[in-house]
């Protein structure tokens, strides 16, 4: 272990221990049980414990922390709701320390901005951002806190191992998630420390983005550095200040679903994904158009993981559970190994909710237990690819949410998808990889048939099973293509085909 950074291992081991060891014991012995207000207090207290140590250990845990705040399929609602503190509540740093990352970087203050304030207009985990003067120009200044790039390369160390022992306390699944949580922050915090690359991102998103609604700072090429950088200075009202909104004039349901669509078009359509937006990284300028910062954390999905969460989503839209398991199946999302029954029930009770109906609270209850006693271990995972995706919808949901009481994720990319053609495309890929695998095993029992009864049977016998399955062939390929026609709603033409197969069938029944 030449060179690990013991001491600050033992330090992060101290501070965060014994937080985690007792919330892991507490997931074990209370899963899928409704927990007391004696317990909940206790979680809250362990929470707030746990907040106090991510800030005290420096940039690299709030950023893992502020992750983990928008994971409820990892932590119970109060380690949540005392980590969503981290978003915005982030303790500045000392500006003699700013200035000299700025001078080596640009040279004196002085000289290089006609003005700049030393109190910071934004304060984060990584950096920080102040407002400044420069060449007649308001613009933002954003900073690296100071010693963060080797906070972060010891931090990474340490947090590969303090995941090694994990799937000694939690289920695999979670263990599973856990890791892949960890292994995505560790590759993007990186990023994120690097401007430069932050301002490749500013600049892929604003090609992307519909300019006349969405906002994207401009950045000042020759006064950025991988440690600073400039841009242009874009104020606005923050998204979460609702009284503020109000006072504009601003329709906040279609704020909200505005909002809403472009995150996700660019999610569904684009190359990169903005995939931080929590209500400190938006602001609404005056005459509505939506103001996008930070653009660190950026994600993007290959092209079969989009197709299979499109696939995913559209299932939803066609209120199919077997198809939503199948999808997450495909994302890698959903254990093998699970119940696929009761897997299927929850979707089922999910898509009733959803569409407004009351599920009884003896329907939910049996469900809950049959999970509990069929599910040895947590049936869900996340894959690395998915873990930005699932940390830009549930900020989404929540920025959104907070505009809109009455906002839906799932109906608005629903929504969306559904527009843009894609559940009818998915409609298509399915019928086809249906039709196309009922007729290779049309065609190849067509050609066992006979020679199965010949063996059996005899000669005479085995012409008669050649007919057979000349007419149970016709027969089913009518059947597809009315099942195809039934597919889309066009119930006439699938009723004709279901009755010429039914005259098929009986017409060699007479024959005999």
């Amino acid at each position: 272990m030449a060179g690990f950074p013991l001491r600050r291992f033992l330090v992060v081991s101290y501070k965060l221990g014994p937080t985690l060891l007792s919330f892991a014991i507490f997931r074990k012995r209370h899963r899928g049980q409704e927990i007391t207000a004696s317990q909940s207090r206790k979680l809250s207290r362990q929470a707030r414990t746990l907040y106090d140590g991510l800030v005290s250990l420096g940039p690299a845990f709030i950023k893992l922390g502020q992750i983990l705040s928008v994971r409820p399929d990892i932590l119970p609602p109060e380690y949540i709701r005392e980590l969503e503190k981290l978003q915005d509540d982030v303790p500045a740093a000392d500006f003699s320390e700013v200035r000299r990352i700025i001078e080596e970087d640009l040279g004196p203050i002085g000289k290089v901005f006609e003005r700049f304030e030393e109190t910071p207009i934004a304060s984060a985990s990584l950096g920080q951002v102040y407002l400044a003067r420069l060449r007649g120009m308001d613009v933002a200044v954003k900073v690296n806190r100071p010693k963060v790039r080797e906070l972060v390369e010891q931090d990474a160390r340490i947090l590969n191992v303090l995941i090694k022992p994990l799937g000694l306390f939690v289920d695999s699944n979670i263990e599973y998630t856990f890791r892949a949580v960890i292994r995505e922050y560790l590759r993007h915090v990186k990023e994120e420390i690097d401007y430069l690359h932050e301002l490749r991102n500013m600049e892929k998103i604003r090609s992307v983005v519909d300019s006349s609604k969405v906002v994207v700072p401009v950045p000042v090429k020759e006064v950025s550095t991988n440690r600073v950088l400039v841009m242009s200075y874009n104020p606005g009202v923050k998204i979460g200040d609702l009284r503020e909104i109000d006072r504009l004039g601003l329709d906040r349901p279609k704020l909200s679903r505005r909002l809403s669509r472009t995150f996700l078009t660019m999610l569904l359509e684009e190359e990169i994904f903005h995939a931080d937006p929590h209500p400190g990284n938006i602001a609404v300028a005056s005459d509505g158009k939506l103001i996008l910062y930070d653009y660190g954390m950026t994600g993007s999905l290959d092209e079969v993981t989009r197709k299979n969460l499109v696939r995913m989503y559209a299932a939803f839209s066609m209120r199919d559970p077997a198809a939503i398991a199948d999808a997450l199946l495909d994302l890698g999302a959903l254990d093998p190994e699970a119940d696929r029954d009761v897997v299927e029930q929850g979707f089922e009770l999910m898509l009733r909710e959803l569409k407004g109906e009351t599920v009884s609270e003896w329907e939910f209850q049996r469900l809950m237990e049959l999970s509990n006693s069929v599910f040895y271990r947590f049936p869900f995972k996340l894959p690395d690819e998915l873990v930005l995706y699932l940390r830009m919808a549930t900020l989404l949901e929540g920025v959104c949410t907070k505009l809109d009481p009455e906002y839906s994720f799932l109906k608005s990319v629903t929504s969306i998808l559904e527009e843009k053609g894609y559940v009818d495309q998915v409609r298509k890929d399915a019928l086809r990889t249906f039709v196309s695998q009922t007729l290779n095993n049309l065609i190849a029992f067509n050609r066992s048939f006979p020679r199965i009864l010949k063996h059996l049977e005899g000669p005479r016998d085995s012409r008669k099973a050649g007919n057979l399955s000349r007419y149970l062939t016709l027969s089913a390929v009518v059947v597809i293509g009315a099942t195809g026609y039934l597919f889309y709603e066009k119930s006439s033409f699938a009723f004709a085909g279901l009755l010429l197969t039914i005259l098929i069938v009986l017409a060699q029944t007479l024959s005999k």
